[in-house]
């Protein structure tokens, strides 16, 4: 039985629901969006057989939504019928003038909205049905042929066309020329991260279309198809790993503030900017994968990294209120009886661990002395030893001491500070870089 998706423009919850309850006997999925702008955006992630929408909602109201859509070549062909209150002619001549189908007034009885519906649901299946022979190339069912067979089917015939791909109500196309994949778009994502994300669906149906053009400039696709393929398998490989890393950040996910708008200072690729400004503990792991302009894996990727360096409000790192890091500097400390001398730490501005075996007692208070690179002044505080063990423990810790800064400057606090801070974001662009090359 034929499966139709219909988007429900609705502000007003318990009218959205009586709506989808209505509906019930067809057999549509029924998601509903809670004003104008999420409508928008839920119809760029998934499009639509039908759309119902109420003339009167926040952000943008019905009849806004409508010319937004119809201006949109790729969301224009989507039939609309218009569910509100709003009784004046020129209202329902404004709406059909927009191009929708249809202009119902609230209330409504069940039995008309069902015929409404089924009738242009109807009318659509009817105009696709009755589209010239050519338009259709092939077309599929992708667990017969998944993407990666169907690209190189099309290269080796060097097809033109644009292929579109649905599964579980998500939809993406990618246009080929003479065989060679131009450009590709899927939901919020363009280029090469549309293609990686609709390599992994395995159900779902195909068709490739006779088309022309260019697509969008963002979404312009160079890299080889071969290439593109061999990236997209390794990435699909590393994935499950990557989910399994990822499964402890079960709420909002949050970069430090500190490190969130150093990164913001940089320039960043376009996608790990976005990415940056959503971690700020609005969203899910499940939401960020959802609306990011990244692929699952480089979004992974990237969160795995932060989570390696501490630099996200999760767990015990949470509980931290500045920033640490391993560095290898020369230092010199003593307990006011004999200096001794060490070369690597973990500084942060609220103190140090120092990798030793030459330890002091807890609670035994001590003088330090070091430099960090690019600092031209050396760094002198009197610190209390809070924890120290002259061999490597059980749990893996090193042997060393733990110690509190008790004396130390507000000024010399924030330059640890930011000394600290900007290792750790050249460490993680460093990385990035690594991984690109």
């Amino acid at each position: 039985m034929i499966s139709w998706r219909i988007l429900l423009a609705e502000d007003e919850a318990l009218m959205a629901q009586m709506m989808v309850d209505m509906l019930a006997e067809l057999p549509v999925e029924v998601t509903v969006a809670r004003n104008g702008r999420e409508a928008l955006e839920k119809v760029q992630q998934a499009v639509p057989d039908l759309i119902l929408l109420d003339a009167m909602m926040p952000e943008l109201d019905g009849f806004e939504v409508a010319a937004a859509l119809k201006s949109n070549p790729a969301t224009q062909d989507i039939p609309i019928i218009f569910l509100t209150a709003r009784v004046r002619v020129e209202d329902k001549v404004r709406g059909l003038e927009l191009g929708a189908e249809d202009y119902l007034i609230k209330p409504v009885r069940r039995e008309e909205i069902i015929a409404r519906v089924r009738n242009v649901l109807r009318r659509s299946e009817a105009r696709r049905a009755a589209a010239p022979p050519h338009s259709s190339l092939m077309q599929g069912r992708l667990e017969v042929m998944g993407l990666p067979n169907l690209i190189q089917v099309l290269e080796t015939e060097r097809r033109s066309g644009t292929l579109r791909l649905t599964a579980g109500g998500r939809r993406g196309e990618i246009l080929f020329l003479e065989g060679r994949i131009a450009y590709a778009v899927q939901g919020p994502r363009q280029g090469e991260a549309a293609v990686y994300i609709m390599l992994a669906w395995e159900k779902g149906d195909f068709e490739l279309e006779l088309t022309t053009g260019k697509g969008p400039e963002g979404a312009q696709i160079v890299r080889p198809n071969q290439s593109l393929l061999m990236e997209g398998v390794r990435r699909l490989d590393e994935l499950p790993g990557l989910r399994e890393a990822m499964a402890i950040l079960d709420g909002p996910v949050k970069l430090f503030p500190i490190f969130r708008d150093g990164l913001l200072r940089r320039t960043l690729p376009g996608g790990f900017n976005q990415l940056v400004h959503m971690c700020d503990g609005s969203r899910t792991l499940s939401k960020l994968v959802e609306v990011s302009s990244l692929d699952e894996w480089s979004i992974l990727t990237f969160l795995d990294r932060f989570l390696r360096m501490n630099m996200l409000e999760h767990g015990a790192v949470a509980k931290r209120t500045t920033p640490r890091l391993g560095t290898q500097v020369a230092l010199e400390f003593h307990s006011l009886k004999a200096f001794r001398q060490a070369r690597s730490l973990d500084v942060s501005a609220r103190g140090m661990f120092l990798r030793t075996t030459q330890v002091y007692p807890v609670g035994e208070d001590i003088l330090i002395r070091f430099n960090l690179p690019g600092i031209a002044h050396p760094f002198k505080a009197i610190g209390r030893v809070v924890w120290s063990s002259a061999t490597d423990t059980p749990q893996g810790l090193p042997a060393g001491m733990g110690v509190q800064f008790t004396d130390l400057e507000a000024s010399e606090q924030v330059t640890i500070e930011e000394f600290v801070v900007e290792l750790l974001l050249d460490k993680v662009m460093t990385e990035e870089t690594e991984k690109k090359e």
